[in-house]
C-alpha cells in the first residue's frame, strides 16, 4: 500500500460520473471556485489531520496525498462534502451512513486503534507490540523446592 491524491477518477468508483457533473453544476454559482476540488482539498486536510492524531503515524510530505487504506472513506466523506454545497439537496440515509462509517474509521485512526502505512516506506506499522522484560525472578529454586 501506498499514499495517493484524492482524484475525481477516484471519485467516479463512488458515485456515477454524470450524478457528480450534476451536483457540481447545481454548487458552482457563477465566480465560484470549483466546488469538487475544493471539497477534495477539504476532505484531504481533514484525514490528513486525523491520520497526524495517532502520534505514531507519519505524513506524506506531498499535502495532497493520503493513505490509500483510507481512500474509500475519504471518497465517501467528499461526497457527502460536495452534496452538503448544493441547496435542497439532501444527503440520503446510505449515502450518511457511509459519511458516519468513514469517520468513524478516521477516530480509530486518529486514536492509533486503525494502522496505517508508512508514507515512505509503504511498511504496514501493525498496531505494535510492546515487549516486557524484567529482571526479577518471581521463580527461585528455593521456592520451587519440592514442587
Amino acid at each position: 500500500m501506498s499514499w495517493s491524491a484524492i482524484t475525481e477518477a477516484e471519485l467516479v468508483t463512488h458515485i456515477s460520473g454524470d450524478e457528480l457533473e450534476a451536483l457540481r453544476a447545481a454548487a458552482l454559482a457563477a465566480g465560484q471556485v470549483d466546488p469538487v476540488s475544493v471539497s477534495i482539498t477539504q476532505v484531504t486536510d481533514e484525514v490528513r489531520g486525523y491520520v497526524a492524531g495517532c502520534a505514531r503515524n507519519e505524513l506524506d510530505t506531498d499535502t495532497t496525498k493520503i493513505p490509500d487504506r483510507l481512500m474509500r472513506a475519504a471518497c465517501d466523506m467528499t461526497i457527502a462534502e460536495i452534496i452538503g454545497r448544493v441547496p435542497g439537496y439532501e444527503l440520503e440515509e446510505k449515502r450518511q451512513k457511509k459519511y458516519d462509517q468513514a469517520i468513524a474509521l478516521m477516530r480509530l485512526v486518529a486514536s492509533c486503534k486503525f494502522a496505517i502505512d508508512n508514507p515512505d516506506t509503504g511498511a504496514d506499522p501493525g498496531l505494535g507490540i510492546e515487549q516486557a522484560n524484567s529482571e526479577t525472578r518471581r521463580a527461585t529454586r528455593d521456592s520451587m523446592e519440592g514442587l
